[in-house]
């Protein structure tokens, strides 16, 4: 099934966890990324964004240049050599928005014990409330460069278990140029849905029965 990018939070609806294919610089690719990050009125959602290559300014900048109001909640995890920087910067240059922003950091990108544990608290604070939690972990790619794939698999199988049972819905960034067909088929078992930017520049979506 072939869509465009303003439709595809409605192709996804059911999903909890979304694996999101395309080029990690494409235009196309942030524009999805906010689409699926927007399945409600930004002020009845928490949104927490896991990176390992954008800044939190990086981040903030990306929602408004798409987004009119911020969040309820935002949180951001930063990961690895971004983190210095985040945590120098996102004081003084992140506007005062709608809700808290709170920003976490995780210095080693190889910790998944860690970073599971800080996504996970951000979870069960934002499970006390009423707001739908959206996720999204940019990337998998990235994650790719700091373990082997059995690693990352388990990981990725208690993060995606994690998010179905918060009633969060989340998506997983991966640039399929950076990896071997075997590696992307290893882990598209753990997803609900997957959405691929085709040659021709459309979205296709398919779901996991």
């Amino acid at each position: 099934m072939s869509t465009q990018a303003t439709s595809l939070v409605s192709e996804v609806a059911t999903a909890s966890n979304v694996l999101l294919l395309a080029p990690s610089l494409d235009a196309q690719d942030d524009d999805a990324c906010l689409d699926l990050l927007t399945v409600a009125d930004p002020a009845q959602e928490n949104v927490l964004s896991v990176t390992f290559t954008q800044s939190a300014t990086d981040r903030v900048q990306l929602w408004d240049s798409h987004v009119d109001e911020r969040p309820a909640h935002t949180g951001i995890i930063s990961i690895g050599e971004m983190t210095r920087s985040t945590s120098a910067n996102a004081t003084t240059t992140l506007q005062p928005g709608a809700g808290p922003l709170v920003i976490e950091t995780v210095s080693d990108p190889s910790d998944f014990t860690n970073l599971g544990m800080t996504i996970s608290s951000f979870l069960s604070e934002w499970d006390k409330g009423n707001n739908q939690t959206v996720g999204c972990f940019h990337s998998i790619t990235a994650l790719l460069q700091y373990a082997s794939l059995q690693r990352v698999f388990r990981f990725l199988h208690v993060l995606t278990g994690r998010i179905e049972t918060s009633d969060a819905v989340a998506h997983y960034h991966m640039d399929p140029s950076a990896h071997d067909q075997q590696t992307i088929s290893t882990l598209t078992p753990l997803f609900d849905a997957i959405i691929e930017l085709n040659d021709d520049g459309e979205w296709s979506v398919r779901h996991h029965s």
